[in-house]
């Protein structure tokens, strides 16, 4: 891979430590790497995560070894994201991912940073300045029947995007119009959307993923919309198909036990940290996230 953009290097046991920043040719090789650690992301989503920052995803090398990943996507001049921490298992413990954030951290500035973190690097990550928000339940569970997407949810069309796109932001807090101007429409990319009038009230996204299927974000004015736009999702999905999503723990617990009424398991928790002042999110419109790699 030839050298690109904000390389930095030290002399490691007489290989070279070098951080690159990656194109998404390039970073194909860190979604590989990724789907062997079981992290099944969705197809096409690192299309649109570099849409977003194509100057925020790193690779850190020993020598011509890659042994090292992270993304730093800033969303704007105030707030960025952290995901895809990723050290090759043979090279844990020895200080490389501490390197790695050293170099990349630098691309996110003055701006608050959230991330999705493993409970093993949350003491990491506070060392670093980030204070724990909530946790996340991932959630996988397998299409037992044939659904059919409720009569007033409606499948999204380009036309509602930018309506969509205006909603997911009045619910976060952030603006997520590159993530999301390709995100629910495409190939084995779906959106649903539930409208009051004209005023948008829900959405659903669900997407083929390297196992199966992903869905999120979702979003609801209220819980009692939760359920349909859940089963619409779900309708997308063939009959065996693994579903997985990312559901935050709060005091509702309208889609963790929906979820589990169709069959659906937490498998581990991630927790949600923030350095800096957090986004003014509306917490209780939020019922599952887009992705643990950009929130």
């Amino acid at each position: 891979m030839d050298i690109v953009k904000n390389k930095t290097e030290t002399e490691t046991s007489n290989s070279v430590w070098r951080v690159e920043s990656a194109n998404l040719a390039e970073w194909q090789a860190v979604i590989a790497w990724a789907k062997d650690e079981g992290w099944d992301m969705g197809i096409g989503d690192a299309n649109a995560f570099f849409e977003v920052d194509d100057q925020g995803f790193f690779i850190g090398y020993l020598g011509k070894e890659p042994v090292a990943a992270m993304s730093v996507v800033n969303y704007s001049s105030r707030f960025s994201f952290l995901g895809h921490y990723l050290v090759s298992p043979a090279y844990r413990g020895q200080g490389y991912g501490l390197k790695l954030c050293q170099s990349a951290f630098y691309h996110g500035g003055e701006r608050c940073m959230g991330l999705d973190g493993m409970p093993a690097q949350v003491d990491n990550y506070a060392k670093w300045g980030f204070a724990g928000d909530r946790y996340n339940l991932r959630m996988v569970g397998q299409v037992q029947q044939d659904y059919h997407c409720p009569d007033h949810i409606a499948l999204v069309q380009a036309a509602d995007i930018d309506a969509l796109i205006a909603y997911d932001q009045s619910c976060t807090g952030i603006d997520r119009s590159a993530l999301l101007k390709h995100w629910f429409i495409g190939e084995t990319r779906y959106g649903f959307i539930c409208r009051s009038g004209q005023e948008v009230t829900g959405i659903i996204g669900v997407r083929q993923s390297q196992e199966g299927y992903r869905v999120g974000p979702l979003f609801a004015n209220s819980p009692d919309l939760v359920e349909p736009l859940f089963i619409a999702a779900l309708s997308a999905v063939p009959q065996g198909g693994k579903v997985t999503l990312d559901v935050p723990e709060k005091a509702d617990r309208t889609l963790i036990s929906l979820a589990e009424t169709h069959g659906f398991e937490s498998i581990f928790q991630t927790l949600r940290m923030y350095r800096g002042e957090p986004p003014k999110e509306q917490e209780h419109k939020v019922w599952c996230i887009a992705s643990l790699e950009l929130g």
